[in-house]
């Protein structure tokens, strides 16, 4: 059996790497604005376009969203109603906060391994997609994939901290993860 500080400590990494990744991720938002501006721009102008400037800017919204929802649960900043269980005690909070977060493990977990196969097939065929300049699909497919990875281990995470009572070192505080 693991210590729980050795635990702690685990988690807290898994922790830290989902909000640096989501983090990073959001470098991808620069990068579309200081492509699809100017493309617009052109367009707009002397009706010319950037060439794979739309697949390039699609590569980079997959690498935002999908890259910074691990970090977005780690954080806490994903999108809660908390109007009824802020009605109950702590213990059913706690009850019906585990629930809930293993039916998401069973979800995303499921969209994770679905990913991952036809990551695993569109990586074998070299899956471009059809147009005047080919460009490779298949590496969007492994980042959505690894997206959903990394979110069913995050929120492995939370359920053995909320299942332990190990405090979160790296969500706010208020965010239900963790003795408060």
């Amino acid at each position: 059996m693991l210590h729980k500080s050795t635990l702690r400590s685990f988690l807290n990494a898994v922790s830290r790497f989902n909000t640096g990744l989501g983090s990073a991720s959001g470098l991808a938002t620069m990068l579309m604005m200081m492509i699809i501006v100017p493309d617009v721009i052109l367009r707009a102008t002397i009706s010319f376009t950037i060439p794979l400037a739309t697949e390039i800017g699609v590569l980079l919204l997959i690498c935002k969203i999908f890259l910074g929802m691990p970090g977005a649960q780690a954080s806490r900043a994903n999108f809660h109603v908390s109007v009824l269980t802020e009605l109950l005690g702590e213990r059913w909070r706690k009850a019906l906060r585990l629930i809930t977060t293993l039916i998401s493990i069973g979800i995303i977990g499921l969209l994770a391994w679905l990913t991952t196969q036809e990551a695993v097939y569109a990586t074998g065929i070299g899956e471009t997609s059809y147009g005047i300049y080919p460009f490779p699909i298949w590496p969007e497919r492994i980042i959505v994939a690894i997206g959903f990875v990394l979110l069913t281990i995050q929120l492995i995470a939370d359920v053995i901290r909320t299942m332990t009572g190990l405090p979160d070192d790296i969500a706010p505080e208020g965010s239900g993860i963790g003795p408060e």
